[in-house]
C-alpha cells in the first residue's frame, strides 16, 4: 500500500477524526457510567445508614444490623459492609473485619445537618438520653448530619466509606467495592471489544467513502492515461451528484477539446508541409544533376552542385521522416506487412556500415532463419537510423557489435557501440523529436534528431518497443524487441 496515496491519506484522516471522537465521547459516557454507579452505591450505603440513626443506639444494636448485613450480601465476593459506631466519646462497636489501616479517628467531625429533622435557626438539640439510655420513641427523631463519602485502599480491598451521624453518633459504614470493580471492568471490557470492531467498521466506511469522494479524480486519471495521438477525443461526462468537481471536469474536457483542435492543426500541418516539398526538392534535386552533369570536370561549380545536392538528399530525408512521424501521430501509419528475413536484413545492414566505416571494429552475432512479419521497408529504415547512429557517436576505431536472440514468443535486437556516454539528462529525452544530445557529443555529427524518434514510432506501430539499454563511459546500447519466430533452414 502507497502511504503517499491521497486516499489514504484522506481515510486515515476521517478515520482518525472519528476514532477520536468515539474514544473521547466513549471515556466521557464511562466516567458518566462509572459516576452513576458510584452514586448508587453511596444512596445504598447512606439509605442503610442513616436508617438507624433517628435514636441512640446500643452495641448490640449495631451487632445486629452487621448481621443483617452480611445476609443482604449473600454469597457474593465482596465482603459486605463494615462497622464502626462511636457513641459520645466511647466507641460502641467495630466490626472484626476492620482492617487496622483505616483508623476512624484520623477522619474529621461531620458538622452540618440535613433533612426534615435539622435544626432550624435558633433551635436547640433534644436533650441527650443518659448513659446507655435510647431516646424514646416519643421523644422526637434526633437530626442527621451530613453524610461524607470517600473510597480508601485497605486490607487488600478497595472500601467506599461514608462518615455519617446524629448529635451524638458517629457511625463510619463501609462498602466492599469488590463487586462494584468486577461490573464495572465487564463494563470497560465490553465497551473496549465495542469500540474495537466500531473502529474497524469506521475504517472500512472512511476507506470506501474516499474512494466514493475521489471517483471523479480516478476518471479523470484514467482518461489522462488514455490521451496519446490517436486518444485526444476521450471526454469526462459531468456528474449530477459530485458538483464540485463538475467545473475541474468542465475545463478538462475544454482543454482536451483546445488540444485535439491544436494537435490536428499541427499534424495537419506537418503532413502538408511534408507532402508540398517532396515536389521541389525533387525538382531542384534533379535540375541540379543536370547542372553538375555540364560542370566542368574538377571545376568550382561541379563541388558546389555536388555539394548541394548532398544538402537536396539530407533535406529530402528530413522531408521523408517528418512526413512519417506526421502519419504515425495521426494513426495513420499504414504497414504492409509480410514476413521478413530479419536475419538477413540484419547482416544487409552490417554490410552497409562496414562499408560506412571501414575502420571500425563491427562484430555480429546473428542466428539465421529468424522471421518476423512486419513492414520491410519501414523496419529496415529503423535498423539503420540505430545503426547509423551506433557508426556517428563512436570513437576512433571504436566497436559495434549486433546481437540477434530470441526470448520467449519475442526478437531481440541489440546494438551496442563505443563512444561518449549519453548523460542521464540526455537519456530521457533522446527519443523526442529534434533534440540532439550535449554538445560534447552531438557537436561534431550532423543530423536532425529524428531517427530515433521515428525508430520507436515504427516499432510501436509493430506492436514492438525500443529503449536504452544502457550507456556510460564504455558502451552505448540500444534494444529494439519485436513478436516473430524461428524458422528452421530448409
Amino acid at each position: 500500500m502507497n502511504l503517499n496515496s491521497f486516499r489514504l491519506k484522506i481515510a486515515l484522516l476521517s478515520g482518525l477524526i472519528t476514532g477520536l471522537l468515539l474514544i473521547g465521547s466513549g471515556f466521557g459516557l464511562w466516567r458518566i457510567s462509572y459516576q452513576l454507579n458510584l452514586d448508587h452505591v453511596d444512596r445504598e450505603i447512606r439509605n442503610l445508614g442513616q436508617a438507624n440513626l433517628d435514636r441512640v443506639q446500643g452495641g448490640e444494636h449495631w451487632g445486629r444490623l452487621e448481621a443483617a448485613l452480611k445476609f443482604v450480601a449473600g454469597n457474593r465476593n465482596s465482603s459486605g459492609f463494615i462497622l464502626w459506631v462511636k457513641n459520645y466519646d466511647q466507641v460502641v462497636y467495630q466490626s472484626p473485619g476492620w482492617p487496622a489501616k483505616l483508623a476512624p479517628e484520623s477522619f474529621h467531625e461531620l458538622e452540618n445537618y440535613e433533612g426534615p429533622n435539622a435544626l432550624k435557626p435558633g433551635q436547640s438539640l433534644p436533650p441527650p438520653p443518659r448513659r446507655g439510655e435510647q431516646i424514646s420513641p416519643k421523644n422526637p427523631a434526633l437530626p442527621l448530619k451530613f453524610p461524607e463519602f470517600f473510597t480508601r485502599d485497605a486490607g487488600g480491598k478497595t472500601w467506599r466509606i461514608a462518615v455519617m451521624g446524629n448529635p451524638y453518633v458517629t457511625l463510619i459504614l463501609a462498602a466492599d467495592m469488590g463487586e462494584f470493580k468486577e461490573r464495572m471492568a465487564t463494563l470497560r471490557n465490553t465497551y473496549l471489544v465495542a469500540l474495537a470492531v466500531v473502529l474497524l467498521l469506521v475504517a472500512g466506511s472512511a476507506w470506501l467513502v474516499a474512494k466514493r469522494a475521489l471517483r471523479p479524480v480516478a476518471m479523470l486519471t484514467q482518461t489522462v492515461e488514455q490521451v496519446t495521438a490517436q486518444g485526444l477525443h476521450q471526454r469526462i461526462p459531468t456528474m449530477t451528484h459530485e458538483q464540485e468537481f463538475n467545473r475541474l471536469i468542465t475545463v478538462f474536457n475544454d482543454m482536451m477539446a483546445r488540444l485535439e483542435i491544436s494537435f490536428q492543426q499541427a499534424t495537419r500541418f506537418s503532413a502538408d508541409a511534408s507532402h508540398e516539398l517532396k515536389t521541389p526538392l525533387a525538382r531542384l534535386q534533379m535540375e541540379l544533376e543536370q547542372a553538375l552533369a555540364s560542370a566542368p570536370p574538377d571545376s568550382p561549380q561541379q563541388e558546389i552542385y555536388s555539394s548541394l545536392l548532398d544538402e537536396i538528399s539530407r533535406l529530402k530525408a528530413i522531408v521523408q521522416k517528418l512526413l512519417l512521424l506526421s502519419l504515425a501521430d495521426a494513426g495513420h501509419l499504414q504497414l504492409q506487412l509480410q514476413p521478413v528475413n530479419l536475419s538477413a536484413m540484419l547482416a544487409n545492414v552490417i554490410e552497409d556500415c562496414q562499408a560506412q566505416a571501414p575502420t571500425l571494429n563491427i562484430e555480429s552475432q546473428i542466428p539465421p532463419g529468424i522471421h518476423v512479419n512486419a513492414d520491410p521497408d519501414l523496419l529496415e529504415q529503423a535498423l539503420q537510423n540505430l545503426a547509423s547512429n551506433a557508426v556517428k557517436y563512436n570513437r576512433n576505431r571504436g566497436l559495434v557489435r549486433f546481437e540477434l536472440l530470441m526470448e520467449a514468443d519475442q526478437i531481440v535486437v541489440r546494438i551496442t557501440n563505443t563512444g561518449p556516454a549519453i548523460s542521464p539528462a540526455d537519456q530521457e529525452r533522446i527519443f523526442e523529436r529534434f533534440y540532439r544530445a550535449d554538445p560534447a557529443r552531438s557537436g561534431r555529427v550532423e543530423g536532425a534528431g529524428l531517427g530515433l524518434s521515428l525508430a520507436r514510432e515504427i516499432m510501436l506501430a509493430h506492436s514492438g518497443a525500443l529503449h536504452l539499454e544502457a550507456s556510460d563511459n564504455r558502451i552505448t546500447c540500444f534494444v529494439m524487441k519485436i513478436r516473430g519466430n524461428r524458422t528452421l533452414p530448409q
